[in-house]
């Protein structure tokens, strides 16, 4: 079997994967699940969930910072987010206000967000999830032509709100489209790097103060990458 045949069974089978872990709608935009929930506008939120992969399989970071109007943080809340349909905890940790918590593995179904502190809250934050995603094109630990246009392509489930593909050299806004040509000109000489893509999904805390946010960040990265000069 050649190598494009067998990246195209494995982006089939990855796309049945991710297809079952995000539980979602194939058909509308992921931000049509995104809902602002309630609140007493007594709070800002600023929660984040960021999922990346590791050797030994995904890891979901949860963190929220929780202040009041004046801008004083607040302890004592009771901070929940809904993932993979079991409800998180968050724990308040040595910074006041800043609740945190990690859990193993990716989720289905979309996340939701509860903050509570005495008659102060935002309830019922509904982000819808996007799912993983793998890099097919380039493989890790393969060597790249250099300066010369390098084509990334990926495979995911939905497509995400925003998304983001760079090195330590570039980095560029992209659209979820699943490809992406890096320029030429970008595409220097170099013994060991990396690619990460990032995809975004995130909605605004209606209930909560002016700057209120529930974002998911989902991150996937091919190491061990030369890029060589023609020799």
């Amino acid at each position: 079997m050649d190598r494009n045949a067998l990246r195209a069974i494995v982006a089939l089978v990855f796309a049945t994967l991710v297809a079952s872990c995000s539980d979602a709608d194939p058909i509308g935009p992921v931000e049509d699940k995104n809902s602002g929930g309630t609140g007493n506008e007594t709070l800002l939120v600023v929660a984040e969930v960021d999922l990346e992969l590791n050797p030994g399989g995904f890891v979901a970071d949860f963190v929220v910072d929780v202040e009041d109007g004046s801008g004083a943080a607040v302890s004592g809340a009771i901070v929940t987010i809904v993932w993979d349909r079991e409800t998180v905890t968050l724990q308040e940790g040595g910074t006041a206000g800043l609740y945190t918590a990690a859990v193993n593995g990716a989720a289905s179904g979309d996340l939701k967000l509860d903050v509570v502190k005495d008659d102060m809250y935002v309830r019922d934050v509904v982000l819808g999830n996007i799912g993983i995603h793998e890099i097919l094109e380039p493989q890790p630990d393969e060597t790249i032509p250099a300066n010369q246009p390098l084509t990334v392509s990926w495979v995911s489930d939905l497509k995400a709100q925003s998304a983001s593909l760079f090195s330590p050299d570039w980095d560029f806004d992209v659209d979820d489209s699943g490809e992406f040509v890096v320029p030429a000109d970008v595409n220097d000489p170099t013994s060991s790097t990396w690619i990460e893509l990032e995809r975004y999904n995130e909605v605004e805390i209606t209930g909560g103060l002016s700057g209120s946010y529930f974002l998911l960040e989902v991150e996937y990265r091919v190491e061990g990458l030369t890029v060589a000069a023609p020799l």
